[in-house]
């Protein structure tokens, strides 16, 4: 790969992972609004958010990955900020939240991905060198008994080109060690599996020919055109392979359990999953909505969605399907912002000063 190539690596894994989302959206006036009869969450099952201000002693920062509760009542998440530093946000059952640098990489993307457990959180960062060409390095921290991370350490620079896309799976631990993708320095398409052991050590890497997406551990996902008209899934472990059929026209997108198939038209797109052997097929919006994560049925069983309402400011409402019941529930009519990791969903309101970030757990509806 040129070095022009190296510098599109991470902006058009970007790119896709945004077409991925809503494939494609027309231009439009107005959308359809979710009716305010529909069933929320909150009345469905007696939940609520974790809130906390966007702007914590006067950093702003956005949310990239939920914490298991370090404490009962308490709420701990991984955000980045512009500068593309990665905070510890931590508000505690009782007083104000606080945040916490974990990493400065000094220069953008930054942090890209980020992963954690409970004794220890890893994170990929990537700047561009003096000849403006990506690298990227894989750095860790260990966790204390309060859950807050101590001195950050590199584990390796030898990280390849990196792929992300959004994917709560772009980096995680499993096996004994971390897990990513990247993009092979060749002229046919290939995509590295790369790993390495939580303490580092050598860098193992298996290619596969093709576009790839991070799916949970062990699976990976096709991507880009090899997913129009069917997709494929193959473990990184064994080697062996499913392959997903759709029909022609249908942009196929898949996680380990369930499979996104998005057919777009002029009057907007339909959203079905199904498992990849194609049982339990659903639709789960049409017109102008998109999939809030390219992560597919987040925790087998939620598929977050959003839709801009233009007639609101643009202001977005965010629902949730439940793939056990077939019903869709109403989260937020009126959200700024909306995201999730594999097992939480968040979204904002307000502005400036002003703007809060709201984080559910999905585990505690399942």
């Amino acid at each position: 790969m040129n070095d022009l190539g190296q510098r599109l690596t991470l902006a058009g894994a970007a790119v896709l992972a945004v077409a991925w989302l809503a494939w494609p959206s027309p231009d439009r006036a107005e959308t359809a609004v979710v009716p305010q009869t529909a069933p929320t969450v909150w009345e469905t099952w007696d939940a609520e958010p974790a809130d906390l201000p966007g702007t914590i002693d006067g950093r702003a920062w956005t949310p990239l990955a939920a914490l298991d509760d370090p404490a009962p009542g308490a709420t701990a998440l991984l955000g980045t900020d512009e500068a593309g530093s990665l905070l510890y946000v931590e508000r505690p059952a009782e007083g104000e939240a606080s945040i916490a640098v974990i990493a400065e990489p000094g220069g953008v993307p930054g942090v890209v991905a980020a992963a954690a457990t409970d004794d220890r959180i890893a994170w990929l960062q990537s700047v561009p060198d003096e000849q403006g060409r990506v690298v990227s390095e894989l750095w860790t921290a260990e966790r204390g008994a309060d859950g807050r991370p101590g001195g950050a350490r590199l584990l390796t620079a030898d990280t390849g080109d990196v792929i992300t896309a959004g994917s709560a799976y772009d980096l995680q631990f499993a096996a004994e060690g971390l897990h990513w993708l990247a993009t092979a320095r060749s002229e046919a398409l290939v995509t590295e599996h790369r790993s390495v052991g939580v303490d580092g050590g050598d860098v193992e890497t298996v290619g596969h020919r093709g576009a790839w997406q991070a799916a949970a551990w062990p699976w990976l996902a096709s991507a880009g055109s090899d997913s129009l008209g069917g997709a494929q899934l193959v473990r990184t472990d064994t080697g062996a392979g499913v392959k997903v059929f759709s029909g022609s026209d249908e942009l196929t997108l898949c996680s380990a359990t369930w499979c996104r198939l998005i057919v777009t038209a002029d009057d907007g797109s339909r959203i079905d999953l199904v498992r990849p052997d194609g049982s339990e097929r659903v639709t789960v919006a049409e017109g102008f909505t998109s999939a809030v994560s390219p992560d597919v049925g987040l925790i087998d069983r939620f598929e977050p969605l959003a839709q801009s309402q233009a007639a609101a400011g643009d202001a977005t409402t965010v629902t949730l399907f439940d793939l056990q019941d077939g019903e869709e529930y109403l989260v937020a009519s009126s959200a700024g912002q909306a995201g999730a990791d594999a097992k939480s969903l968040w979204w904002s309101t307000g502005t400036g000063e002003l703007l809060e970030w709201h984080v559910l757990d999905l585990t505690d509806l399942a």
